[in-house]
C-alpha cells in the first residue's frame, strides 16, 4: 500500500513546519475578514483563534528548533521598517489633519480620532520601550 501525502507536510523539514504555520495566519486572517464582511463576528473569531491557535503549537510538533539568529535579524530588520515607516507616515499624517481641521475642509470624527489616538498610543510606546531599553542596558 502506497501513502500520499499532501506536497504541503511531504517532509518533516523547518521549512515545511514554517509555511505551515505561515499558511494558518494567513487563513485566520482571512477568516476574520471574510467573517467580518459577511456579519458572522462569532464565528470570524473563532476561526481566528483556531488558526492563531495552531500557528502557535505546530512549532512544538518540530523535530528541532524551526528559528535561528538569521530568522531573528531577519524579523528585527522587518519589524524595525514597519514601524519607521509606520511611525514617519503618522508623524507626516496627524499634524496634517491638525492643520486641516484648522479650515473648513476637515472635522475631526470618529476615524481621524482613531489615527489621532493611534499615533498618540505608537509614540507613547516607543517612547517607554526606548527609556526601558536603554536603562537596562546600560
Amino acid at each position: 500500500m502506497t501513502e500520499t501525502t499532501l506536497p504541503l507536510i511531504r517532509n518533516d523539514s523547518p521549512a515545511t513546519y514554517k509555511r505551515l504555520i505561515g499558511i494558518c495566519g494567513v487563513a485566520a486572517g482571512l477568516a476574520l475578514g471574510i467573517g467580518t464582511a459577511l456579519n458572522r463576528p462569532v464565528i470570524a473569531v473563532v476561526l481566528y483563534a483556531v488558526g492563531l491557535t495552531a500557528a502557535a503549537v505546530i512549532p512544538y510538533g518540530a523535530a528541532g528548533p524551526l528559528f535561528d539568529e538569521r530568522d531573528d535579524a531577519i524579523h528585527r530588520r522587518a519589524s524595525g521598517t514597519t514601524l519607521a515607516l509606520f511611525g514617519w507616515l503618522s508623524a507626516l499624517v496627524y499634524p496634517s489633519l491638525v492643520v486641516l481641521s484648522g479650515t473648513e475642509l476637515f472635522s475631526w470624527g470618529p476615524a481621524s480620532a482613531a489615527i489621532a489616538w493611534t499615533t498618540v498610543a505608537v509614540y507613547g510606546t516607543y517612547a517607554v520601550a526606548l527609556g526601558y531599553f536603554r536603562h537596562t542596558a546600560g
